[in-house]
């Protein structure tokens, strides 16, 4: 067996990291169909809702999520729907709330369970059609789903 020497271990891992930054940010195909699916043909727009999520937890058992819109709604425009994915978890959808033109605000606060580490992903459809989103990596450190 050849022994790598640290300027080619370096050089290894420098690829391996540049891979890694360079590769799409694509999720699971479950994770897709389900945004596919939420989205009715529209692209979702990365402006207007809000993800609060923490980036590290210590425990993927209950991580806490908040998901709203930062814009006053009126009866031409509010938001109808939220769509929270997990993208690694055995089933992606973490939960799914409706809203109707009385709420005034959309603004919910819950917890989740992660499997893994992993990208959470948040959906909004709004009245007018529009679907808005936002990502956020979360890193677990103590086993959820699956530990």
């Amino acid at each position: 067996m050849k022994r790598l020497s640290r300027r080619a271990t370096l050089k290894l891992g420098g690829v391996a990291i540049a891979a890694l930054a360079v590769a799409p940010a694509q999720a699971r195909p479950e994770a897709e169909a389900l945004i596919k699916d939420f989205a009715r043909g529209k692209v979702p727009q990365a402006t207007g809702l809000v993800l609060d999520i923490p980036e590290l937890s210590e425990n993927a058992n209950a991580v806490p999520v908040g998901i709203r819109i930062d814009e006053k709604f009126s009866e031409a425009r509010y938001c109808e729907e939220f769509l929270l994915i997990a993208e690694n978890n055995p089933r992606p959808m973490a939960c799914r709330f409706t809203f109707s033109s009385g709420t005034g605000m959309a603004n919910i606060v819950t917890r989740i369970r992660l499997a893994e580490s992993q990208t959470v992903i948040a959906l909004a459809r709004m009245s007018d059609g529009a679907i808005i989103t936002q990502r956020t990596a979360v890193t677990v450190t103590v086993g959820g789903c699956n530990g």
